[in-house]
């Protein structure tokens, strides 16, 4: 039996044994999204805080692959945050060029997406790289097989459809060369159906050689256990990481909501020992009176220490 702390919502669990996919905390929650929000807390504030307990920064920019929504929801309230899909509004297709929104995010998270984005998934990475600021990050989990190999499933993906035909999904590709290809064999579909087949599987190595390519100047994997924060890892877990561009340095604008944070904090805690400093000489007040200490000879009133 494992206690921990949510770092998601805060809540107080005990858990037996855990799992991949299943969440283990009431706020949806599993190992590899707890990994993912140890990783933003650290690379944001240098030490791992409760999401629902960050500062309100509204001058850091967030982008979101498909966030699930119980952790997109605050991270929306404390953030600039927008989570994006690929099949709904507010979409966003990481394969294709946003020259408007180049160098304007500070974070972008992706929880096991990048093994569903069609091929080549370098030209996602790089786009990932562009929207970053100089110092931007990217918060990733990402299953990556226990040999260490890249595993391409669709290499000549061009214009595919994923349809149903009767009992079985079936992936229909036209290549570049026109050549037209059917397979229904060994399909893998993560959740569902369409931009839930799974496309690849990465291998640590190529994974960090990706990204390197991509343009980040250096990739940390999260590999210890974190019991008090519910990270126990398996060998089938997602790999939680963060490349960056440069080391992240927290804009003015940002720095500057952190200061006004503390300054009404320290006040807060001014006015509430004021409060308490004034109840305390009422009650010393109220002690010496002498009807009081008449009561007292009697038994009774109250009493104060």
């Amino acid at each position: 039996m494992v206690s921990f702390i949510c770092n998601i919502c805060g809540a107080h669990n005990h858990v037996e044994n855990f799992a991949t996919e299943p969440a283990s905390c009431s706020c949806g929650s599993n190992v590899r999204i707890r990994a993912l929000i140890r990783l933003l807390s650290l690379e944001l504030f240098g030490e791992s805080l409760v999401l629902a307990e960050f500062p309100k920064l509204k001058a850091i920019r967030g982008l979101g692959m498909t966030d699930q929504e119980g952790y997109a929801r605050i991270l929306a309230d404390k953030f600039d945050y927008t989570n994006t899909y690929y099949d709904r509004e507010p979409r966003f297709d990481f394969t294709e060029s946003h020259a408007q929104h180049a160098g304007m995010c500070d974070f972008i998270l992706s929880a096991d997406v990048l093994e569903h984005i069609a091929p080549p998934v370098e030209r996602a990475l790089e786009e990932v790289c562009r929207l970053l600021k100089p110092c931007g990050f990217f918060g990733v989990t990402i299953y990556c097989n226990p040999d260490d190999r890249m595993r391409e499933h669709f290499p000549e993906l061009h214009e595919y459809r994923v349809v149903q035909m009767g009992n079985s999904t079936v992936l229909i590709n036209r290549r570049r060369d026109g050549t037209l290809e059917i397979k229904e064999d060994n399909l893998v579909l993560h959740g569902g159906s369409g931009a839930t087949l799974e496309m690849r599987e990465f291998g640590i190595t190529e994974l960090k050689s990706k990204l390197l390519a991509a343009g980040f100047h250096d990739v940390l994997f999260l590999n210890e256990h974190v019991p008090e924060s519910g990270i126990l890892f398996d060998h089938d877990v997602s790999q939680p990481l963060i490349a960056r561009k440069e080391t992240f340095v927290m804009n003015v604008a940002a720095r500057r909501q952190l200061v006004d944070l503390w300054s009404a904090a320290g006040m807060q805690a001014q006015q509430e020992r004021e409060r308490a400093e004034a109840l305390a000489g009422q009650i010393r007040l109220a002690s010496q009176s002498r009807w009081l200490r008449l009561g007292r000879m009697l038994g009774v009133g109250p009493k104060f220490t």
